[in-house]
């Protein structure tokens, strides 16, 4: 385990000081008991000294400045030194960090050639043949002798050494995401290697694929093989990984891809997850295994069959047909108490429900499920659900039309928002009637917003449920029918308290600058359809915004708090640059020389922008780094666990302040003061994450007057019931957090690892509430 292993290198390094001591006295023998004391002494000062500059070296990592970690930290005899310069440069990255980072790849010790190795692939550039050489060129030089001991809490997989903490696997990680001309070819070869260099060369694989959205026909046949196995190797459901990650997989691998991924699904473990993702991308013939994964019930997990559910989607009228008759396998009998006791299946059922067209086959199902009436005196947690499965039911079923009265009834909490039902006190506000609200959005975008329907997107878009009108604000930029409307909706939305609803305004309007413009006579509506290319030629010029807007804006780029929430002061960045706002000049130069990252990349493009100059200035960080975050001068230690009382039962994270010090004490400070209780859990993707944290359950923001996160990720692989920090750019991270459903290879290290979970994580739904979380110690 990476902490325990420094706490037993921290012992051998007295012992190797002291022993280093004895071996010069020896040459000297002394016949004085005092010699001994001042030897003893010696090494404590030698020890306190090295603790001093860890100390001072994780105060660097999180000010990011990059200069303060010198040469002689890395050549440090004390290796916990070592390793924390490495871990300071890795999370610093950019081009300051660079030199350090190549000097640390060559250390002797296993942890350090991690983080420098990791720090590389973080911060090359797509394509950077240097790093990737460099990268190539260590891994000749390590054997199977320099593999590190798992990290915390990444206990081994399937009988394998955990990969977390090797530096094989990291370097070929770091491979994968420089994406070089050299990448591919290295890392297909291999694929033939030894088992752990074979499964990371897999993942590599899947992280260049996400970069370069293609791999070679030779590579995909490489990765089968590798997934069948041989008479000399086991088979690897890794392999099977960076399929999963591409959009579309040529014809000629079509039918090698089924016959394998379709074989792994006999084979249960962390990694079959991979096997139902790439049948996803196997074309209409892997309909039929895919809908054996869905009705599997006893021999597949949740989260396997909601990752199902979404791949037949992908495989249009044959997923359409599987999910049909799959439906009603999902339905347990018993009513609206069995469907909404389902525990974790709920999400099977709410992501089957999800992916499925109204055919002939559904619609009877639809129909019930969409009419299922609730207990009487149904608990909150009961009605929740239950409005979850009519609303996507009558989603589905109503097509375009918002005046469908399945849908116009389909929520059954909406009646506690006038304090209605047995439980009305405990709900969350804003909660009571947003599946509705939110449905009803969502089905005002599938025809133009005109007559009686505009009226109803009127209604959302200027009130009611807060995730209901940031829906149907961010449908503005798709309906140019709705341009005369656009302008006193965007300016309204900027004006609210709540900063989600200001960040989905500004993004529109970085988006579509012209509705921010004050309203134009509305033109006839085209006889036919343009092509892409006719509307092209025709887009208007930038016409100028309203007085009001362009108030707004640089009344919220000018807030003197405007750092503590990097997301939505970026948005606002954004639209400025947009609108070429020449009055936020001066406050966007002042956000060039931030020293956050979003931000500067932000305002340098809007510098460009408003400035109208070519070239996009660059913005560096301050030399002096930034702020010190509060958490360092009282920081969380060890294993803190967090017990959480909730709608779903009691669930537990067992967060590691070892690994991510500063991340593990915002949320226990947090935690500790009541932040958390009665926090709306605002975010379940079935099969993928459950997520908490928002302020208004709207998944924007954190706690006010909180600085954001600096980055603490890791090379540490986010296995299933790994807690994360929430992320929108780096060095963003406050109060939201995660916890995975399943294998999620592409989070690792891009997201800051925190802890293990326990407890049921899959069961939640969206609007579930934590009602109270207690801390130990």
């Amino acid at each position: 385990m990476k902490v325990q292993g420094a706490r037993r290198s921290r012992a051998g390094v007295v012992i190797g000081v002291v022993a280093a001591l004895g071996a010069c006295n020896r040459g000297a023998p002394t016949t004085s008991s005092d010699a001994g004391s001042d030897a003893g002494s010696d090494a404590a000062v030698v020890v306190d000294e090295a603790k001093q500059r860890q100390e001072a070296l994780l105060v660097a990592e999180h000010r990011r400045a990059a200069a303060e970690i010198t040469s002689s930290d890395q050549q440090s005899r004390d290796v916990l030194v070592r390793r924390a310069a490495a871990r300071a440069l890795a999370r610093i990255g950019g081009e300051g960090a660079q030199p350090g980072l190549l000097r640390a790849l060559a250390d002797e010790d296993p942890e350090v050639v991690t983080w420098a190795a990791y720090g590389l692939g973080s911060s090359c550039t797509s394509g950077d043949k240097a790093t990737v050489a460099a990268l190539v060129a260590r891994s000749l030089s390590i054997g199977d002798a320099m593999g590190a001991a798992p990290a915390k809490g990444s206990p081994p997989v399937e009988g394998r050494a955990s990969p977390t903490l090797d530096p094989r696997v990291t370097i070929a990680r770091a491979i994968g995401r420089c994406g070089a001309e050299q990448s591919e070819p290295t890392l297909v070869a291999w694929l033939s290697g030894t088992e752990i260099q074979a499964s990371a060369a897999a993942f590599a694989l899947g992280d260049l694929a996400m970069g370069k959205e293609r791999l070679r026909e030779e590579t995909l046949a490489a990765l089968l093989n590798l997934a069948a196995g041989s008479a000399s190797s086991p088979p690897a459901p890794e392999g099977l990984f960076p399929i999963g990650r591409l959009e579309n997989v040529p014809n000629t691998v079509m039918t090698r891809l089924r016959e394998v991924a379709g074989a792994r699904l006999a084979e249960p473990g962390p990694y079959r997850i991979f096997a139902v993702r790439a049948l996803g991308r196997a074309g209409p013939e892997a309909a039929a295994d895919l809908g054996r994964v869905l009705a599997g019930a006893t021999l597949f997990t949740a989260a396997e069959r909601a990752e199902a559910a979404r791949a037949l989607r992908r495989l249009g009228a044959a997923g359409q047909t599987m999910l049909a008759s799959t439906l009603p396998a999902l339905v347990p009998p018993g009513g609206a108490v069995a469907l909404t006791a389902l525990g974790e299946e709920i999400g099977v059922l709410l992501a089957t429900l999800d992916a499925l067209e109204p055919t002939n086959k559904a619609k009877k199902w639809l129909k019930d499920l969409a009419t299922m009436e609730p207990p009487p005196s149904a608990p909150v947690t009961v009605l929740r659900r239950l409005s979850w499965i009519r609303c996507s039911a009558a989603t589905a079923l109503a097509g375009a039309d918002v005046r469908d009265p399945l849908l116009t009834r389909c929520d059954v909490t909406a009646a506690l928002a006038a304090g209605e039902g047995a439980d009305a006190g405990a709900k969350a506000p804003g909660q009571p009637g947003s599946i509705g609200a939110r449905a009803m959005v969502k089905v005002l975008d599938r025809a133009p917003i005109e007559g009686s329907r505009r009226a109803v997107f009127l209604t959302h878009a200027k009130g009611g449920d807060l995730r209901a009108r940031e829906a149907a604000i961010e449908l503005l930029p798709k309906h140019e029918e709705l341009a005369e409307e656009a302008e006193p909706l965007l300016e309204a939305a900027l004006a609210a308290p709540e900063p989600g609803l200001v960040s989905t305004a500004a993004g529109v309007i970085a988006q579509k600058p012209n509705l921010a413009a004050e309203p134009e006579k509305r033109k006839k509506k085209p006889k036919k359809k343009k092509d892409e290319e006719e509307q092209a030629a025709e887009e208007p010029s930038l016409r100028a915004p309203s007085p009001a807007i362009v108030k707004a804006l640089v009344a919220a780029l000018g807030r003197a708090d405007v750092e503590n929430d990097p997301e939505h002061v970026s948005s606002m960045i954004e639209a400025a640059g947009a609108l070429g706002l020449k009055e936020t000049l001066p406050r966007l130069e002042e956000l060039c020389r931030s020293s956050w990252p979003e931000l500067r990349k932000r305002a340098a493009k809007a510098i460009g922008l408003v400035s109208g100059k070519p070239e996009t200035p660059s913005c560096q960080a301050p030399p002096g780094g930034g702020p010190k975050p509060p958490e360092l001068d009282a920081r969380a230690t060890g294993k803190v666990t967090l017990t959480l009382e909730t709608d779903v039962g009691e669930a537990s994270l067992v967060l590691d302040a070892d690994v991510a010090p500063v991340a593990v004490t915002r949320v226990v400070d947090l935690a500790r003061a009541g932040y958390y209780d009665g926090m709306v859990v605002h975010r379940v993707v079935p099969g993928f994450v459950t997520q908490l944290g928002a302020p208004f359950g709207d998944g924007y923001g954190g706690p006010a007057g909180k600085a954001p996160l600096r980055c603490e990720t890791s090379p540490i692989a986010f296995d299933p019931l790994t807690v994360g920090v929430a992320l929108a750019g780096r060095d963003t991270g406050s109060s939201q957090i995660f916890v995975t459903h399943a294998r999620q290879p592409h989070l690792d290290g891009q997201y800051a690892w925190i802890g293990r979970a326990t407890g049921p994580w899959s069961s939640f739904v969206d609007g579930d509430l934590v009602h109270k979380v207690s801390v130990k110690p």
